[in-house]
């Protein structure tokens, strides 16, 4: 048997083509199975594999074919005002939804200077990041927020209430690429811990989450029935209530832990709620200037003298943007165990698998 460590790479089309025909099997239309591939693989492509194929992938299908995520929904404007816009997503795939959302956004700032929109009934979206590219190729700062199932506590607390709840914020560049923030309010996003255990490693590092009990756990089994816990205490749980408060409480989804899990196998819908802005930085000068000196900063934040033991100093989002570079050039390294979950997939689903798309790509054939 193979090693559960070793990984094997896979190009960018291979992956993208796999998850496209998966989705198209089970009732997702082209244009919005594009749109998924596009996700997960840039995630897996940055190395945000907890929001790649092999963790979300099955999950999304089982709830395709189950109707709790719907792949056709009948996305709706509730309504609009001024600069701001409320949506229900449907209960579609939150990908789908929220590239609506944004582009509603997007187009609101060209008009207002800013665009907010509201979502509500949605389902998971993938990494936030991945909607940024609408605004900060339009030259805007793009915001996404997004609340999620319950699975970390209060500070202090020994019980999930909130979802790691990420936030993203994105800023244009001209020459360097885009700054992007983009964080969970946990110490770790709960899909590392997933990827971790189904990989069949037996610790995590300490400090990453809790038991059933609130006591402090390096067993990723023991940490998936816990919760993971807050960045920074209290102020993680503090951001972590700020956006469930903006995503959940003010679009009127669900919150904390009425919130549906992703793997609740039961007949209901997430009714996630989602929040994106885009602001128009010409609004406030011209988008030129304020590239150029971003620019700038990003060079001296790189150039700032270096404590003991570190080789290079990182703005927010350079790392994921060379892994995706690494991965265009050199293919997306995939675990074996998580090979053999895409193998299992795709014969459940009907399609061809991972191994023989790179053997027939490798040959020269399409992917």
């Amino acid at each position: 048997m193979a090693d559960e460590q070793e990984q094997r790479l896979f190009p960018l089309p291979v992956l993208h083509g796999f998850c496209c025909d998966v989705l198209t099997h089970v009732g997702v239309p082209a244009t919005d199975a594009t749109l998924v591939a596009d996700s997960l693989t840039q995630a897996d492509a940055a190395g945000q594999t907890g929001h790649g194929l092999v963790r979300l992938l099955p999950v999304y299908v089982r709830r395709l074919r189950q109707g709790t995520t719907k792949a056709v929904p009948q996305m709706r404007l509730i309504q609009q005002r001024g600069a701001t816009a409320v949506v229900d997503g449907g209960s579609g795939l939150g990908q789908v939804v929220g590239h609506w959302a944004m582009d509603i956004a997007v187009k609101l700032a060209r008009d207002n200077g800013v665009g907010l929109v509201a979502v509500r009934n949605s389902s998971h979206f993938g990494t936030a990041s991945f909607f940024l590219k609408q605004a900060l190729r339009e030259h805007m700062i793009g915001v996404a927020l997004t609340n999620a199932p319950s699975n970390m506590p209060p500070a202090g607390g020994k019980r999930p209430y909130f979802g790691t709840n990420p936030l993203c914020i994105g800023f244009p560049t001209s020459a360097e690429p885009p700054v992007i923030l983009d964080m969970s309010t946990s110490v770790v996003a709960r899909g590392k811990i997933v990827l971790m255990h189904l990989a069949g490693q037996k610790t995590i590092p300490e400090g990453w989450a809790i038991d059933e009990e609130g006591r402090p756990t390096t067993d990723p089994a023991a940490a998936l029935r816990g919760a993971v816990l807050p960045v920074g205490g209290y102020k993680g749980a503090g951001l972590a209530m700020a956006v469930d408060i903006l995503c959940g409480i003010l679009t009127g989804a669900a919150f904390g832990p009425h919130i549906v899990n992703l793997y609740d196998e039961g007949d209901r819908v997430q009714n996630l709620g989602h929040l994106f802005a885009a602001v128009s930085v010409s609004f406030f000068g011209p988008a030129e200037e304020f590239e150029t000196r971003l620019d700038q900063m990003v060079r001296e934040v790189r150039s700032q003298p270096r404590q003991p033991g570190v080789d290079r100093i990182y703005v927010p989002g350079e790392v994921e943007h060379e892994r995706a570079e690494k991965s265009a050039r050199e293919g997306v390294p995939m675990s074996e165990a998580g090979v053999r979950e895409m193998e299992q997939l795709a014969q459940r689903v009907g399609v061809a698998g991972l191994v023989s798309r790179l053997e027939q790509y490798m040959r020269g054939g399409a992917s």
